[in-house]
Order: structure tokens, then sequence, then C-alpha cells
């Protein structure tokens, strides 16, 4: 978190709960109180997460670029 924007890591819903449209909700109250401490919320998906992706989609995120990890 700095003063310009908060990223939002470890996104995860218990399999028992997934599919039932909980997700979206949730992660609107996160992206709120996230909001009160800088003008900008940003995380980072997987790109084969579509569930994932359009959950994040609901609340009103966009994709402004990709990344990919290179592991050693």
């Amino acid at each position: 978190m700095t003063a310009k924007a908060t990223q939002i890591q470890g996104v995860w819903v218990n399999p028992r709960y997934r599919g039932q449209g909980l997700a979206a909700g949730y992660m609107s109250a996160v992206v709120n109180h996230a909001l009160s401490f800088a003008p900008v919320a940003s995380l980072y998906v997987n790109d084969y997460n579509t569930a994932a992706i359009r959950s994040y989609e609901r609340v009103g995120f966009r994709q402004i670029g990709t990344f990919a990890t290179i592991l050693f």
C-alpha cells in the first residue's frame, strides 16, 4: 500500500462455496475498504482463472497490462 495505490492479494474462496455468486460481493467490500486508503486498488490474476476475472470485472476492475512470472 502506498498513498497512491493499494494492492489486493491472496484472494480465495473456499471450494465449497464457489459458484454461488459470493465472490463479487466480497471483493466489492474489500475494494471499498482499500479505496479508503488510496485512490487506486489493483490486483494480479492468472489469465486462465476466468471465474475470478469475471468476478473482478463485475466489481469494476479492468485489465491495464500483462505480466509474466519467471521462476529459476
